[in-house]
């Protein structure tokens, strides 16, 4: 700001010293050189620069204001980036763009819905209408295009630039990048994070496809119950007390949801499999609600069905009629895969559906 002031500085300069030289022709006595120099000179010269900050402030801030407008747009839902800093969005949420735009997929899942051309400048090629946007690529709105881009999973990462509008997207959603609403278990996750039965495996990740282990189930089932407390009741060699885990073990085994693994041990680490996740989602149900059941579904329609072990009959037919599980088909073939390890997505799915139609 400082070089705007200099004219204006030089200006009250020069009229001063135009005043002193009429004032010393004149035979003024009363103004001296040293007076002139030392003080008048030096307070004309501040007085000039506070008047001429002053004046550029004002020109600055409407200046400011005018372009903060711009950037803004209408409504309370504009808004401008200078930069492509990540920002975290939530699902459903869609933010709109013009020409000029910039944007920047980082985390999560997301699509673009566009009227001209959105360029995917990391791979050089345009973007068609729809599609989803690949992580760590970043895009630009073309010349004479509007493009939306909607947040598909429970929350994404995205860096924008230029101005955009933003709708927004749904009051309760997960904080998973890796739940988007194109899976199967989209809704089953949301309901059972909601209910606080389950939690990620870390603040954003919910890792659908990793499989759960026993502690984990057990722990579930506690919560669901509650999480009452447990002073007695059987005792595993492999759960010593203080693990995140000892109390709903030792509560799950007093109530007979759980025998254990054989040996005095409960194998808390150990993948659950399909049939003992029925199995205890079963016992939970007759054990420890004493609700009743009916004759059960028959298996016979299951290839696999001669693979449930015999212990989990009973509550794998259940588990079937309750509609807990449906089995997995391939092609014309429909199995249940009995002994194969459960993953967290197929576990939420089952609880979803114990929750709605047992409980």
């Amino acid at each position: 700001m400082k070089r705007y002031l200099r004219p204006l500085t030089l200006a009250l300069a020069c009229l001063l010293l135009a005043a002193a030289g009429y004032a010393a022709a004149s035979g003024d006595s009363l103004i001296s050189l040293s007076y002139l120099q030392k003080t008048f000179f030096p307070q004309a010269v501040q007085a000039g620069e506070k008047a001429g900050n002053e004046l550029l402030q004002d020109t600055y801030n409407k200046a400011k204001a005018d372009l903060d407008a711009a950037h803004t747009g209408s409504g309370d839902t504009g808004s401008y980036s200078d930069t492509l800093q990540s920002r975290t969005w939530s699902d459903g949420q869609i933010i709109t763009m013009k020409t000029g735009a910039g944007f920047l997929m980082l985390e999560g899942s997301a699509t673009v819905i566009h009227t001209g051309a959105v360029v995917d400048i990391t791979a050089g090629e345009e973007v068609a209408s729809g599609a989803a946007l690949a992580q760590n690529h970043r895009y630009l709105v073309g010349e004479n295009t509007d493009a939306a881009v909607t947040v598909r999973s429970g929350e994404a990462v995205l860096g924008v630039q230029g101005g955009y509008s933003l709708t927004p997207g749904k009051n309760k959603h997960t904080p998973f990048y890796d739940v988007r609403q194109a899976d199967w278990y989209y809704e089953p996750v949301g309901y059972v994070y909601e209910r606080g039965l389950f939690s990620g495996m870390s603040a954003h990740q919910f890792s659908p496809g990793l499989t759960m282990n026993r502690a984990m189930l057990m722990s579930v089932l506690h919560r669901l119950a509650g999480a009452p407390e447990v002073t007695g009741g059987p005792v595993f060699t492999d759960v010593p007390d203080g693990r995140w885990y000892a109390q709903a073990v030792r509560w799950g085994a007093a109530q007979g949801i759980t025998s254990g693994a054989g040996a005095g041990t409960f194998n808390p680490g150990g993948n659950i499999t399909r049939e003992q996740a029925v199995a205890m989602m079963y016992n939970y149900a007759v054990k420890y609600m004493g609700l009743s059941v009916g004759s059960g579904a028959d298996l016979s329609r299951f290839q696999d069905q001669d693979r449930v072990s015999e212990w989990a009959r009973t509550a794998m037919s259940w588990a079937v009629e309750n509609g807990i599980i449906s089995g997995v088909r391939s092609g014309d073939v429909l199995t249940l895969e009995p002994r194969r390890s459960a993953t967290r997505a197929e576990m939420a799915t089952m609880l979803r559906a114990f929750c709605e139609k047992i409980l």
